[in-house]
């Protein structure tokens, strides 16, 4: 599929940046553990617990970005064999079942962050557990919204103004 996101507006590069950044804070956070660990013989769970959290919120919000840039895992076999107006079809049919799927898990996510929150619910270093099934809540809605941006491209793009623009 092409691309036809702006690689040059900062919107499309969210995910990437805090992902980024989260993944700088757990390289000095785990470092740390290391350190504590090797040279004090002590520890802290509370490091490796919010590491994990944050691990988390990289993870989903990477998905995320995955879907504006089509870097998902696919199979493309058939859908290459396709003419160019059933690949464009197959892609709008993708995105919206992409959005189903989101949407369906983003929903139960939604439900189970609600269900942690009113018993609160925590973990070992007394740190609420709904802000961990959170992730998912934002990875999923992140997801709906790069899928709706792919949709409204292909649509603009290959559909209401064909050869306006080419994909990178």
């Amino acid at each position: 599929m092409k691309l036809y996101y702006n690689d040059n507006k900062f919107y499309n590069h969210l995910e990437e940046w805090i992902a980024a950044v989260l993944v700088a804070i757990m390289l000095v956070c785990l470092f740390i553990q290391v350190i504590m660990r090797s040279v004090f013989h002590a520890s802290a769970a509370w490091i490796s617990e919010y590491c994990l959290y944050m691990f988390m919120y990289m993870v989903f919000l990477a998905c995320s970005a995955a879907l504006l840039r089509n870097d998902h895992i696919q199979v493309v076999a058939l859908v290459e064999l396709m003419p160019k107006r059933g690949q464009d079809i197959m892609h709008l049919f993708i995105m919206v079942l992409d959005i189903v799927f989101c949407g369906y898990v983003g929903y139960y996510a939604v439900l189970k962050a609600i269900d942690q929150f009113r018993l609160n619910t925590v973990s070992i270093i007394m740190f609420p557990l709904w802000i961990m099934t959170a992730s998912l809540v934002v990875g999923m809605a992140g997801s709906v919204i790069r899928c709706l941006m792919n949709i409204y491209f292909i649509l603009r793009y290959e559909f209401i103004q064909p050869g306006t623009k080419e994909g990178r």
